[in-house]
Order: structure tokens, then sequence, then C-alpha cells
């Protein structure tokens, strides 16, 4: 089961965890705030990068694991542990497995953690391991700054929208950013296609279908730019690599609209009057009971203030019409069955050892304790109504997806 260090070390989840401990030696500058602080620190992150394949004691047990080609390593190994210096955990954490001339599928954290953050993930993984012997200390210098995010996309994007129309569709392009994508990079290890790769990010198999060029340019060349708080590393791809990776997943179309919605989308709607059936709470819509759109709204769903930007039009009214096909990654909903025999149904929103937090449908936030759990389960429906191309005229739909559409980021 042991496996070497570089093999695994994705993207993680947070949750609470035991109190930590660490240790200060000679040959190095002691983290502020005394021994534990570096663990203190590292903590945190290992949960948040790291813990969905590595698990969250390190055993290499992540619910991810079971997706990889590769066993993650075992963290919590002593001896497997003590075999490495603290620079090659360092090394294998900032520079990926390619950067060590390991696994692929290890991503590299230098471009997304600072100098300090990286090492506070080496006291961190001795600390998994209960390691006394190799203590972790700052090397003089070490940077606290995470790297500058770039100003700008590589790209203004309106030319690299211009790039996209004329080579976008080129076959060799494609086949270079599919072996990209699979071989020569870490993506697989988190996002799937056609049921092979990681379950960490959204499955890819229908990404052209479901976001727009532009969109996936920009969030594989700087994700942090779009989200900052996203487990998504920034892989430090070039312009190039960005260009060829958005050519590859915008040419996964799945089976596109279905000829018989294909009508809603001939004819343009009023935003205006979209709006209206979007925050009328009495409507038959009554979307902002749920979404979020420039902090108005309910947070049940995904917020959508720059759905616009992000998601295409066919994938907006698949969303509408056929909720359950395109339910967003993290916004699953849970079906709970207590012990007293009550059904509780909501997307889980946090989890700990003791507990876990939903929110309903109405809503409303609940949170229940796994003492009074039987057993739960997540379910593949969605949360959100399924019965809008019923409800809502041709022209109702059209309208909402006008509106949707002009949600978008302003820069």
């Amino acid at each position: 089961m042991l496996r070497g260090l570089s093999q695994i070390l994705v993207i993680g989840v947070w949750v609470l965890f035991s109190a930590p401990w660490a240790w200060a030696g000679n040959g190095g500058s002691p983290a502020e705030g005394g021994t534990s602080s570096l663990v203190d620190q590292g903590r945190p992150l290992y949960l948040h990068y790291c813990a969905h394949c590595h698990g969250i004691s390190g055993d290499g047990d992540g619910y991810n694991a079971e997706w990889l080609d590769k066993e993650p390593a075992e963290l919590s190994d002593p001896q497997f542990i003590a075999k490495k210096k603290n620079s090659q955990i360092y090394r294998v954490i900032k520079f990926g497995g390619l950067g060590v001339k390991k696994s692929h599928l290890m991503p590299l954290f230098g471009h997304t953690l600072s100098e300090e953050e990286v090492w506070s993930l080496v006291a961190y993984v001795r600390h998994l391991a209960g390691d006394q012997d190799h203590p972790v200390t700052l090397p003089e210098g070490t940077s606290k700054t995470r790297p500058a995010m770039p100003a700008e996309p590589y790209d203004p994007l309106t030319d690299f929208s211009e790039w996209f129309l004329k080579h976008g569709a080129n076959p060799d392009l494609i086949a270079r950013g599919k072996k990209i994508f699979r071989k020569k990079k870490s993506c697989f290890a988190c996002h799937q296609l056609e049921d092979e790769g990681g379950k960490v990010g959204p499955d890819l198999s229908r990404a052209g279908f479901s976001y727009t060029p532009e969109w996936i340019f920009t969030w594989t060349g700087n994700p942090q730019r779009l989200k900052p708080a996203t487990p998504m590393p920034n892989l430090g791809l070039n312009n190039e690599e960005c260009r060829t990776i958005t050519a590859f997943l915008s040419s996964l179309q799945g089976e596109g609209v279905k000829k018989s919605w294909q009508d809603y989308l001939k004819t343009p709607g009023d935003p205006e009057k979209g709006k209206q059936l979007f925050f009328d709470a009495e409507g038959k819509a009554n979307c902002g009971k749920c979404h979020t759109v420039n902090g108005r709204g309910g947070k049940v769903g995904p917020a959508l203030s720059f759905v616009g930007t992000s998601r295409t039009q066919g994938f907006l009214l698949e969303s509408l019409l056929n909720p359950k096909a395109v339910i967003t990654s993290g916004y699953s909903s849970i079906l709970i069955l207590t012990k007293k025999g009550k059904f509780i149904t909501g997307v889980k929103v946090n989890e700990d050892d003791s507990s876990i937090d939903l929110v309903n449908k109405e809503g409303n936030k609940l949170h229940i304790s796994k003492s009074e759990i039987k057993k739960f389960k997540t379910q593949k429906i969605s949360i959100m109504p399924g019965n809008f191309k019923d409800i809502l005229t041709t022209d109702e739909v059209r309208h909402l997806l006008a509106y949707l559409g002009t949600l978008k980021i302003s820069n």
C-alpha cells in the first residue's frame, strides 16, 4: 500500500481536526508564535488541498483515492516519512510530481502558496507521521507572500476570442490539449472524462457544452483570479498551454441541446422580464429564493452573479428544464434518515466528525448530530425544481435565459 510521496497530494476538504504539535530545531528560524505555529498553519492548508486523496489522517484513504490510477502516499506512515528529507517533501509540494520527475497526478502548489505555507505543509506531514526526529524550521529569507496573480489574463479576452474562432476547432490542437490534460498535467487527478479520473472537481465530459471558451481559458490560466478560495491550485500553465487545453475541453460537447428544446434558443427573450421572473417571490420561477445575484437572493444553490460569463446558453437551458442532469459540483443534495425515522433532505454545507450542516430547499440551515443519524446518502436528483418546462411558457424560459446571459464579470 505504501507509495512514493510524489504520487499524489491533491485537493482536500476543510474539516475540524485534532490538536496540533510541531518541532523546532537547529538550522533555521522557527515559525513565529512558538513550536506549534507551523503545524497550526499547515493543518487547514492540508485539509483544503490534500485530504481528498491522502485522507484526513494521512492514511491515503481520501474519498478521491479510489478514482486514481496510483494509490496516494500514506503520509501517516512513520517509516516512509522518516526516509524523506524536509527539502524533498518541500520540493514535491512546491514543484509537483513532474517537477521532481515523478507522477504527473501530483499537482504543484508553488504558484498558489507562499514558501512559508509550503513549509507549513511539510511540518504537518511530519505531524501526521508522528515524526519528531526531523524538526521543520523556516530557512533564512523564506517568503510569506503568495505568488502575485497576473493583473490580466495572458491574452486580452477579445484577442483570445478572435483566436479561438479561427483556430479553436483545429484537430491537431485538440489532440495536443487532450495529451496535456491526461498525461502532462495533474488535471486528470481531480476531473473526470467519461467515467475516468478523479472526482474532486466537476466532471468535464461535456466541458464545451457547459462552459464558455473564455471562461475555460481564464480559469485554467489562474483559477484564483476568478475564485480566490478555490481548492484548485494554479498549475503555472503558459499561454499556449491554456489555449491548447481550452481547445480540447471546448470540443467536448456531448449530445448538445435536445432537438425538442432547440426552439427555446431560436428567439432571444427580454432580460428585464427575466429579472422580474427571477426575483418575484410570488411568481412561478422565484429563482432568487435559492440563488444569489450580486448579494441579493438565497444561498441554497450556487451564486449566479457571473453565470453569463461562465456558462453557455445551452447549459443554462438544460439547468432550467432538466436540473438533475447538470448538478453543479458541491451542490448535490443528501438524504438523511434519523434514528427516529425522520427523513431530512438538503445541500451539505459542512461536515465534521460529529455533525452535518445542511441548507434545505426553503433556505433554512439545519444542524444534525451524527449521533442522531441512522444513515445518509448523496442523491442523484437536484434539489432545484424540475418542472419549469411545465409551469413556464416558452417565452418565460427565454426571458430567464436572456437575464442570466446579462450576468457577466464587468472586467
